[in-house]
């Protein structure tokens, strides 16, 4: 019996924690009606595809983007031989917005990513994928932000 109080006491407390999604669609306040780029590539892909996402099919605030996303990759530190050992992963996102009265509005995102260079090449383009990944990610959540404080 002390069992089944216990359980029914925990499930009506996690209940009423307040516990919501954070990036629930509902929480922003925007819907993309347009969003261009300059480039027709992966990189851009993958942000039209994340952006779009948490766009609010039920908001009445309207926006138009135009995305240029730019990856580089510089190498930091080299071996003794002169060989890369230490790279640097940048990606940059510029963006445009057109909302009501408010017509190109430009705003840039950046992150980046240092990693060190592993010898089996197949090991280290998938590890770059996986970073790229979550740089991209990252920039989509700054700029959810951004847009929805506009």
């Amino acid at each position: 019996m002390k069992k089944i109080i216990t359980v029914l006491f925990a499930i009506l407390f996690l209940n009423s924690c307040g516990y919501t999604p954070i990036y629930s669609s509902k929480n922003f306040n925007f819907k993309l009606k347009n969003i261009s780029s300059f480039k027709n590539d992966q990189l851009h892909s993958k942000v039209r595809n994340g952006l779009q996402n948490f766009s609010n099919i039920n908001s009445q605030k309207l926006m138009s983007l135009t995305v240029n996303v730019k990856k580089t990759i510089n190498t930091l530190v080299k071996d003794s031989k002169g060989d890369p050992s230490r790279y640097e992963m940048i990606i940059n996102i510029d963006l445009e917005t057109e909302y009501g009265e408010i017509q190109n509005l430009s705003q840039s995102f950046q992150e980046r990513f240092n990693y060190n260079v592993n010898k089996n090449k197949f090991e280290l383009s998938q590890y770059e994928k996986e970073i790229e990944n979550l740089l991209i990610n990252k920039n989509i959540d700054r700029i959810t932000i951004y847009l929805s404080k506009l």
